[in-house]
């Protein structure tokens, strides 16, 4: 189980995937007994969203789930945090102040702003193992919506998207979705906002209000689960381990001022083991090598501790599916 899967997104998602149903008027199913336990204040487990999304694929085979949930998306199903944004002044405003309460949403990856080529790039890294890709559908597709929605234009379209998941067998469906180009297999998720977007006025735009809800978001993130903090803490120390070439349990354990037992009790408490979050960390350290292309695949297996390139290239493969070269080649 990845370090992901155990943490957590807001309950509010659950009345996203109700509201489908509803829709359809399909509401006297298990599904939709199940989304009625959960609480708009309650937070679920990312594992638990990925199933609930599986589910609903598999009661739709035949229907885009992640795309079609995507273009649901409003105020409501973001709690806080969507009213927040649509009381910006300006699309560049909005998009701050996700970054700023993104965890209000969901925990683990923040989204990163970069430029590229011109444009606002929004991107997700995969630091705490990747997420599935019909939660990453609902992401991207939904933030579409959601800056369509606070300018008012229904055909906004960003520059292009990247996703990381392997390139499905239809891609009509996301190009007509999302109105840009849209490539798969990628290093990381991300959107590139074409620059004049940014300075589209929000239409529901109020400094009183955005002033009030800017504390509340603030007072919610303040009483927030901590359970991701340990996990960063793992993470940022594994990282660290394997850069100085002792990534051991017990080296682990004495950077985190636990001891070796303290360590594999909270693994433990978090459904993890401290060999998936070693590979994990591992193929994290990997990708970020082969992008830079600075290392040959003998230097990389050696900082990363493997006894020879073929250990390496086996395990990076049992991991990603793909060898490193054409990893690199997708990417």
């Amino acid at each position: 189980m990845t370090m992901l899967a155990q943490l957590q997104v807001s309950g509010d998602l659950a009345g996203l995937a109700r509201c489908f149903l509803e829709q359809g008027g399909d509401t006297r199913c298990d599904l939709y007994a199940y989304l009625q336990g959960f609480t708009a204040d309650s937070r679920i487990s990312f594992s638990q969203w990925w199933e609930l999304l599986e589910r609903l694929q598999q009661r739709y085979p035949q229907r885009h789930i992640g795309l079609e949930l995507g273009l649901l998306v409003r105020p409501e199903f973001v709690g806080v945090l969507g009213y927040l944004l649509l009381s910006s002044e300006t699309v560049a405003d909005a998009l701050q102040g996700f970054q700023r309460y993104q965890r209000l949403l969901h925990d683990g990856d923040r989204a990163t702003a970069s430029l590229q080529d011109g444009c606002l790039r929004l991107s997700w890294s995969t630091d705490y193992g990747p997420s599935s890709r019909l939660s990453d559908e609902v992401l991207v597709v939904g933030m579409l919506t959601f800056i369509r929605q606070m300018t008012a234009r229904a055909n906004l379209s960003p520059q292009a998207v990247h996703f990381s998941f392997a390139e499905p067998a239809d891609t009509k469906p996301y190009r007509q979705t999302l109105g840009c180009e849209v490539l798969f297999q990628q290093a990381q998720t991300a959107i590139l906002i074409r620059p004049e977007y940014l300075a589209l006025p929000v239409n529901n735009h109020n400094a009183g209000l955005k002033q009030l809800l800017e504390q509340q978001a603030q007072a919610l993130m303040d009483v927030l689960p901590q359970s991701e903090s340990f996990v960063q803490s793992l993470r940022t120390v594994l990282l660290k381990a394997l850069q100085s070439g002792e990534p051991t349990s017990r080296t682990v354990a004495r950077l985190l001022h636990l001891s070796e037992r303290t360590l594999f009790r909270r693994l433990e408490e978090h459904q993890l083991t401290f060999k998936e979050v070693l590979a994990q960390t591992r193929m994290q350290l990997a990708k970020e090598y082969l992008s830079e292309g600075r290392l040959t695949h003998s230097e990389i297996a050696l900082l990363l501790g493997y006894s020879e390139q073929s250990a390496f290239s086996r395990a990076f493969k049992r991991e990603s599916g793909l060898s490193p070269r054409q990893w690199l080649h997708r990417s």
